[in-house]
């Protein structure tokens, strides 16, 4: 078995467990043709794991043109999860991937850079530690995790993470794919361990530099051919790379990497109206194991029919699962506040819950009455209305433009930062990497019953 990355080059199986080094310049095709690699291990059932900085491996799960099913692996975190990322869960994660055998996504697209580093340093150590079979792992934008100059403790404990399990992954049969449009910034230690370089188009002389200290140490080649070769890497095209690999097989080769056979979500492609309609392949089988492996379904437990009321003001920042509870808008004036209603009862009270959140899919669903529509009560309800009227994008919501909406509504702007925060809470609005709002929907229910209130 071997990978066709290309209709004239097939790298071993053996590949799996190499450690290689996709180096270009931003927008030469690293990350697409790195995505070649990781499709062509997936057809053929080596598991694999990547590390998304950048939140487009997903495409992963969705057929070339957008449309149709793609390849089988769990996305956690990001936009298209299907698991939750939680930073204190990811060695637990990690033991569970490892334990169902499945192939997996790591989103930190939406994280902050220090909750990135936790997860890249704890889920890499724990995979180090524990994994048995062939498994390659992808770490986009590798130098953000392992630069060449750390600051601060948290950059170093990262540096060290990756520096372990590049050096000495091999051993427990770990692969590794290092992607970076900055080779001088990625630490050079961990460069130098690299057994394949793949080199796309590069311009910038500090990256060649980067470049020409791994060359070096593998060939004794006449210095003046390979001044040559430096400069010939500004004539590539887009997927177009030199693959160079030093050791039995030798591999000295410029190629053409093939077309992608799932989904490239560009940068473009993000930013369209498109991205939201995207659907992608079933993996529930993959996440049922994951889930039987990470928590075995606890014994069945009589919930108590009496509960106290949630006081007066009381924010409700407990997240609920999908399918188990939905909500109204908050408080009334005069200390009431929304009944939470299960979807089987329009008359039950509140129920305390305490979901597990990192194996349900939190979806609350607001559910509006209609009676509220033309003069909604309180701030919370006021921003859902403006929201919910709206015909325009759904992504590009920011707190100034909500309020501006309330205002030309004549309705009072008072509350509308704190019901923005408890809606971001909920996930019915949600902070985009661009800083902008994304308001989601399908998660807003117009009903017909009046507005009901329960008084603490």
């Amino acid at each position: 078995m071997s990978f066709q990355i290309s209709k004239d080059l097939k790298l071993p199986r053996d590949a799996a467990t190499w450690v290689l080094a996709f180096l270009a310049k931003r927008g030469a095709g690293k990350t697409y043709c790195s995505s070649v690699l990781a499709e062509e291990m997936l057809k053929a059932k080596i598991p694999i794991v990547v590390v998304d900085g950048m939140g487009i491996w997903w495409g992963l799960r969705v057929g070339k043109n957008g449309e149709g099913p793609g390849l089988p692996i769990v996305v956690f975190g990001g936009e298209h999860a299907d698991l939750p990322l939680v930073p204190e869960k990811a060695k637990s994660i990690a033991r569970a991937i490892v334990q169902a055998n499945i192939s997996a996504v790591i989103d930190l697209s939406t994280l902050s850079k220090l909750q990135s580093r936790r997860i890249v340093m704890d889920f890499l150590d724990e995979l180090y530690q524990i994994n048995r079979v062939e498994r390659h792992v992808f770490i986009e934008e590798t130098d953000l995790w392992a630069p060449q100059r750390t600051i601060g403790p948290e950059q170093a404990q990262c540096l060290g993470a990756v520096d372990n399990f590049v050096r000495r992954g091999g051993n427990h049969n770990l692969g590794c794919s290092m992607i970076t449009q900055r080779s001088a910034v990625l630490n050079k230690d961990i460069l130098t361990q690299s057994d394949c370089l793949v080199v796309l188009r590069t311009l910038a002389p500090q990256d060649k530099k980067a470049i020409q200290a791994w060359v070096e140490e593998q060939t004794d080649e006449d210095r003046r051919k390979l001044n040559q070769w430096y400069d010939s890497l500004k004539e590539l095209k887009n997927g177009e790379s030199w693959i160079w690999h030093p050791e039995k097989p030798a591999i000295y080769k410029k190629i053409m990497f093939r077309e992608r056979e799932t989904f490239h979500a560009t940068r473009t492609f993000l930013l369209s109206p498109r991205a939201s309609t995207i659907k992608l392949m079933d993996v529930n089988e993959f996440i049922d194991k994951f889930r039987n492996v990470f928590e075995p379904k606890p014994p069945p437990q009589t919930v108590k029919p009496s509960v106290p009321a949630i006081r007066a003001n009381q924010p409700i920042s407990t997240y609920i699962p999908r399918n188990t509870l939905t909500h109204t808008p908050a408080s009334m004036p005069g200390g009431n506040i929304p009944k939470i209603i299960p979807q089987d009862s329009d008359t039950a009270k509140v129920q305390q819950v305490v979901p597990n959140l990192i194996l349900e899919k939190l979806r609350p669903t607001a559910q509006l009455p209609a009676d509220l529509l033309e003069n909604p009560p309180t701030p919370l309800a006021r921003v859902l209305v403006a929201v919910t009227n709206h015909e325009g994008r759904d992504d590009r919501w920011t707190g100034a433009k909500i309020k501006t909406s309330i205002r030309e509504h004549a309705w009072p702007d008072d509350g509308v930062d704190e019901a923005i925060a408890e809606l971001t809470r909920w996930e019915i609005l949600r902070k985009q990497s661009n800083n902008y709002l994304r308001f989601y929907r399908d998660r807003v229910q117009v009903v017909d019953r009046p507005y009901e209130v329960a008084v603490s």
